[in-house]
């Protein structure tokens, strides 16, 4: 996942902190309660740097528990994400990972709100060509885009290539690479044609047991994945 540029002291622990605060408020449940206010759940002023960058970092994930839940998010976390996306626009060169998670955050906010217009997608024609291995990495950067409401060409391409992606998963987990085995592990739960062999439920579980301690981020994946499994149909493929 892109970082931003912007307020760079104690921005790793600040990212970690707002990961956190989201993957506990994916696991309250759906209630009204579950939808954070990021600024009180972190301990940072809604109008600090540092908590807009990790926003920005975040992108879409930041209101991943209103998305995954189909609930109004806090306003106070509205303005957050605006603010995380007009402060960091990504430059007319920025790599697929800014240009996508700028996207991901904006249609968010899109989606959520009603408000603004739908931007113009980035590029998606590398996720047909990429070689498995590359796919499975830059797929990965680009997790918090596999939710609900932010319907792409990233997704429609990502559901083409199960068995690739498939491949991702397991040689992370192999490798021992939670955060890449997280974020890959969610892309299946969304797209159709996932090998059952595979065994992606336990799979997602042994993931978080083994990387949630050392990352947040692998936590919000795997609780956004395991929602995803619950809500979406299981379109599995006979081994």
């Amino acid at each position: 996942m892109a970082e931003a540029q912007g307020p760079a002291s104690g921005l790793p622990a600040a990212v970690q902190n707002t990961a956190s605060a989201v993957a506990s408020a994916l696991d309250g449940g759906g209630n009204r309660l579950s939808v954070p206010d990021l600024a009180g759940s972190v301990e940072l002023s809604a109008d600090d740097p540092l908590l807009v960058a990790c926003v920005r970092v975040l992108g879409a994930d930041a209101l991943a528990p209103a998305l995954l839940y189909g609930l109004r998010p806090a306003p106070a976390d509205v303005a957050l994400a605006e603010a995380a996306r007009d402060g960091y626009p990504p430059p007319p060169d920025a790599p697929a990972a800014t240009a996508w998670s700028h996207w991901g955050l904006a249609e968010a906010l899109r989606t959520l709100t009603g408000h603004g217009v739908r931007e113009t997608q980035p590029d998606a024609e590398w996720v047909t060509g990429e070689p498995w291995p590359r796919l499975a990495h830059r797929m990965a950067q680009l997790a918090p885009l596999a939710a609900p409401g932010l319907d792409s060409a990233l997704a429609t391409g990502a559901a083409k290539r199960p068995v690739d992606l498939g491949r991702g998963f397991v040689r992370a987990v192999r490798r021992r690479d939670w955060l890449q085995a997280a974020g890959l592990g969610r892309w299946l739960a969304l797209i159709p044609g996932v090998p059952a062999s595979l065994g992606l439920d336990n799979g997602l579980e042994f993931v978080r047991q083994m990387g949630e301690a050392a990352d947040a981020r692998v936590a919000l994946h795997v609780r956004a994945a395991q929602l995803l499994r619950v809500t979406a149909p299981v379109r599995e493929t006979p081994a």
